[in-house]
């Protein structure tokens, strides 16, 4: 027998396996009741079954195989295909509704960040936004997404904007995704050591240390991605274990090069010092809410490894561009990392001192 068999898992029509056994069922001049009786079956469920108000169920198909020769694996691919195609069907109309919801987000934002093409609106938009973070609904986005974040530590007091947060959060996770697979098992241990040698590889032009910086990390089982930064989000990092894998993810926030040192730093210090599973965002170094203990910790632990305690009163100290130079060459870090700690424990952010600290922008030079 010639019978219509899907081999796409997803199409635009899926025929009723119901409509396609009555057309066996004349072509071999059966009736409803007389395979009810074959089968014994009630008349009824035959009928049921035909009009497609009861599932073809593997006993049915089985039983349809023995009569009428069509294996029971057609009956149960067709009625697959049927109830998938019914799924898709009820799927999209619910998408209508979360046309408003997916609206809520900029849209040029999710073009340039490659979430959704330019052409994409109603359904087609909520179905990409909807796929990106991994959930069905806005409800289940609402609970994957935003209530978590009640939760996060943040670094800053500043309004922020939930929806962009969890996209640049997301953001994030597409771009570590590439390197979890060559990540190691995270050992605590060679995380401390990549955390002394991360000062030394500043004085290497910026593409060439990030990248160094993050194969280090990799061999400690932590991957280090950069995500440029989303207006109103007002993030220049972000530690978050995935997996049981700790994440750190970096702007460049402040367009400085020792503020992104800084923050690379104060997100492994919060990897290494505070509790697994939490995710910490965090707006850099010149946010002050030394009240938060945890904070205040990142933030020793970035300035002690930057500029080591025995150096701290010397830089302190330090009056001129040539007295940073120096102190930056006995170290073997890089002057603007110097000049930018200099600048944080003075207050004094201008001046020939504060020239000193280059800036930087990673989405330029790692693209």
């Amino acid at each position: 027998m010639t019978i219509y068999t899907p081999t796409d898992t997803q199409f635009d029509f899926a025929p009723r396996p119901g409509r396609l056994l009555q057309r066996e069922l004349d072509k071999q001049s059966i009736s409803q009741a007389q395979l009810a009786a074959r089968t014994g079956l009630s008349p009824k469920h035959v009928n049921l079954v035909i009009k497609g108000t009861a599932a073809l169920s593997p006993d049915v198909a089985v039983n349809l195989e023995q009569i009428l020769g069509t294996s029971a694996e057609t009956w149960l691919r067709l009625e697959a295909a049927y109830q998938a195609h019914q799924a898709r069907n009820e799927k999209r109309h619910a998408l209508l509704g979360f046309a408003d919801w997916a609206g809520s987000f900029p849209r040029q934002v999710l073009i340039d960040r490659k979430v959704i093409d330019p052409g994409d609106t109603g359904p087609e938009l909520a179905s990409k936004l909807l796929a990106f973070f991994e959930v069905v609904s806005p409800l289940a986005y609402k609970k994957t997404w935003l209530e978590p974040q009640a939760s996060y530590k943040r670094s800053q007091l500043h309004a922020i904007d939930p929806n962009l947060t969890a996209l640049w959060i997301r953001l994030s996770e597409v771009h570590a995704s590439g390197l979890l697979a060559n990540t190691a098992t995270y050992d605590p241990e060679k995380l401390r050591a990549a955390a002394v040698a991360i000062p030394r590889l500043t004085v290497h032009n910026i593409g060439r240390a990030f990248r160094e910086v993050q194969d280090l990390l990799l061999g400690a089982g932590v991957v280090l991605v950069f995500v440029p930064e989303i207006p109103n989000t007002r993030i220049s990092g972000v530690s978050r274990w995935i997996n049981g894998t700790p994440m750190i993810a970096v702007t460049s926030r402040y367009k400085f090069l020792d503020s992104l040192w800084f923050t690379v730093l104060h997100e492994i210090a919060h990897v290494l010092l505070h509790p697994k599973r939490s995710t910490f965002i965090d707006d850099g170094f010149k946010a002050n809410d030394d009240e938060d203990s945890q904070e205040s910790a990142a933030n020793a632990f970035a300035q002690d490894h930057l500029i080591p305690p025995a150096y701290q009163d010397a830089l302190v100290s330090t009056t001129t561009v040539d007295g940073i130079r120096s102190l930056a060459k006995t170290l073997g870090v890089n002057p603007s990392v110097v000049a930018g700690q200099w600048a944080f424990r003075t207050n004094t952010w201008g001046g020939p001192i504060g020239r000193l600290r280059k800036t930087v922008d990673l989405e330029e030079v790692l693209t």
